[in-house]
């Protein structure tokens, strides 16, 4: 599916809990602790907004991008898309979120 990795060397995220200095890990999140017989996972659903986190590239009315995106680099659209598409779900997988968001312009 994916054309290579896009965020290298990163894995899934864990709960690793309060205090811990590792700069990738949960400290307070821990998708199995359960809260009122409800799991964390369960009161907290985590969702990527794709157009925003994968998409815009900081760029406004008054200067050039800030975001250097690189699974934007390819002219062909279609390739572009399949690149946007394979880096986010890259990262969903790796963050453990269950959820995405899309923009949809209704009638």
């Amino acid at each position: 599916m994916a054309a290579g990795e896009y965020f290298k060397g990163i894995k899934r995220i864990p709960f690793k809990g309060k205090g811990k200095k590792e700069p990738l890990a949960f400290q307070w999140y821990d998708e199995k602790a359960k809260i009122q017989g409800k799991s964390m996972k369960d009161y907290f659903r985590f969702a990527v907004a794709y157009w925003h986190s994968f998409g815009g590239t900081g760029e406004d009315p008054f200067g050039r991008a800030t975001r250097h995106l690189p699974w934007n680099s390819s002219t062909d659209p279609v390739s572009r898309g399949k690149a946007k598409m394979d880096a986010a779900f890259e990262f969903a997988t790796k963050f453990g979120t269950a959820y995405y968001m899309t923009t949809m312009s209704r009638p």
